[in-house]
């Protein structure tokens, strides 16, 4: 299980382990018949039956609405429809050539959508099992007002691996349930960087919810990286 650097409220740190929150639901899809169906992929065209690869060879529009009235190029009859198993993404130039070098870049957007600056986009290094420990806020934020103003996309269960670690655990879920608040984690030596689990990963901003129930806990790592803002009049 992955690893997590974490502080408490009394600046004591330990490496605890995390693990992803999933519903245990399993369903089996069945057709008309009542045989089992799956998900496969199938090979829809290729570049050579592109529309833009048909124009080019026909010299045109027009062209190749004649083209397409006398035959059928856009079809290859012996590669359509074929179950694709083992894939890989790769990057194409205008020229249908692929590209080796890339740069990706980030798009940064308004609370109106318009678009407000046009960077590289960074590899961010993974953040939060580092020397330096995931920091305990102190910034308390009511759980009505949490789901109003951020979008949480996923979560985290937080575990302890022994005795220690489970009373460290316990105390700081003990002290969240009182407060029925989320405490926001942060990065950095000033903890106020966003979490990042995997190189080039996207950045979290992190709330930690506490639940107990007699001597069990509940500690879980709330994720979001995009907040609700109300757009301007």
């Amino acid at each position: 299980m992955p690893e997590i650097n974490l502080t408490d409220n009394r600046g004591r740190d330990a490496r605890v382990f995390t693990s992803s929150v999933s519903s245990p639901v399993h369903y089996r899809w069945i057709d008309a018949e009542g045989s089992q169906a799956e998900n496969r992929k199938i090979l829809r065209a290729t570049m050579q039956q592109d529309e833009s690869a048909l124009t080019a060879k026909a010299g045109g529009l027009d062209e190749l609405s004649k083209v397409l009235i006398a035959g059928d190029p856009e079809i290859d009859l012996e590669n359509f429809g074929r179950f694709l198993n083992e894939t890989s993404r790769v990057y194409v130039n205008p020229e249908n050539s692929i590209v080796h070098h890339i740069t990706h870049w980030e798009v940064v957007r308004d609370p109106e959508g318009n678009e407000k600056e046009r960077r590289p986009k960074k590899l961010a290094e993974p953040n939060v099992a580092t020397e330096i420990p995931l920091k305990w806020t102190g910034r308390l934020l009511k759980k009505a007002d949490a789901i109003r103003r951020f979008v949480f996309s996923g979560k985290m269960q937080i575990q302890h691996s022994n005795g220690l670690t489970y009373d460290f655990l316990y105390s700081m879920a003990k002290e969240l349930a009182a407060s029925e608040s989320l405490l926001l984690l942060g990065a950095g030596p000033k903890g106020n960087e966003p979490l990042t689990f995997r190189r080039g990963g996207l950045a979290y901003r992190g709330f930690l919810e506490g639940r107990v129930d007699g001597t069990k806990y509940a500690l879980i790592l709330h994720l979001s990286n995009q907040e609700l803002k109300k757009p301007a009049e």
